[in-house]
């Protein structure tokens, strides 16, 4: 077995998906099924209970058919590492010579994307992205926190996708030869151009990749009553239900994958009303000049001229 040494820690709707997609098809890269274990993210204990994750020792467990001789890369990508106050600092207390990944993406385009997966994954309840946005200060004094959601913490939306704050502390605490930011702009415009600059950042060999499939793009349930079910179980059925989701995420039976891919369904995201897109640039200017200083990109185009 060995350790885990590189995690792609967020931003959720940023590619992560993809890229671990990506990477896990390589042979020298080994990563966690499931990909997102939030065992660093102490602040956000919660997460884990899915996984039943108690201690080092059964966070190990993830890795253990990982082989010293072949896999020079043993990887995991908990999203929520980002946003969390001690996960990065206790990777590093873990492996101080890991490799951090980021993935970033326009605030702007973030918030409502992640409001939409957050109502996919059911820990949101209000379907409107405007209504959910104004209804940031009255959930972070605990009101109208929907069943689902196991960390109100990520119901706002403001501050889960300022990513320029993130990254600056970031780049405060990682040293800078183990730390890559990468824009999901540029993985939709030349994903085989990241895919490669990533496998440098890994030291790893090229592949000979060329095929970059979009991943994880908008979605949601085509059965809402049977996703609730799966997803938010009534209490007497939490500990059955979440033990088969276990069992299902380990075992990944392709008849059960393929059912999960057709329950499944595409779904366009709604369209923002000029008034709120407007407050949107107004809350991130400054964010985004930050991020665009932070790594030494010019991003003014993300806001009007």
């Amino acid at each position: 077995m060995k350790n885990p040494n590189t995690f792609i820690i967020g931003a959720p709707k940023c590619g992560t998906t993809a890229l671990a997609a990506y990477l896990n098809d390589h042979p020298n890269v080994f990563f966690s099924n499931p990909k997102e274990v939030f065992y660093w993210c102490f602040d956000f204990p919660k997460l884990k209970h899915e996984l039943k994750i108690e201690n080092i020792e059964d966070y190990l467990k993830l890795f253990a058919a990982a082989d010293p001789e072949k896999h020079k890369v043993v990887a995991e990508g908990s999203t929520r590492y980002l946003r969390s106050k001690n996960a990065v600092k206790n990777i590093l207390e873990f492996d101080p010579k890991a490799k951090i990944i980021v993935m970033a993406r326009n605030p702007i385009e973030l918030a409502p994307a992640y409001h939409m997966e957050q109502r996919y994954s059911l820990h949101e309840d209000v379907v409107s992205f405007e209504e959910a946005w104004k209804l940031q200060s009255k959930r972070a004094r605990g009101e109208a926190i929907p069943r689902g959601c196991r960390e109100p913490e990520f119901l706002q939306y403001g501050k889960v996708a300022s990513l320029g704050e993130q990254i600056s502390h970031l780049q405060s605490i990682v040293p800078e030869d183990q730390l890559m930011v990468i824009l999901i702009d540029d993985l939709k415009k030349d994903a085989e151009s990241v895919y490669r600059k990533t496998l440098q950042f890994l030291e790893l060999p090229d592949d000979g990749r060329s095929e970059f499939p979009v991943m994880n793009s908008a979605h949601g349930h085509r059965v809402e009553w049977l996703a609730k079910l799966i997803l938010t179980p009534p209490s007497a059925l939490e500990k059955p239900v979440l033990a088969l989701r276990k069992h299902l995420w380990e075992k990944r039976y392709p008849p059960v994958e393929y059912l999960k891919r057709s329950l499944n369904q595409k779904k366009s995201r709604q369209e923002m009303p000029q008034y709120l897109l407007a407050e949107l640039q107004e809350y991130f200017r400054d964010d985004i000049l930050l991020l665009s200083k932070s790594i030494s990109r010019d991003l003014t185009h993300w806001l009007p001229r």
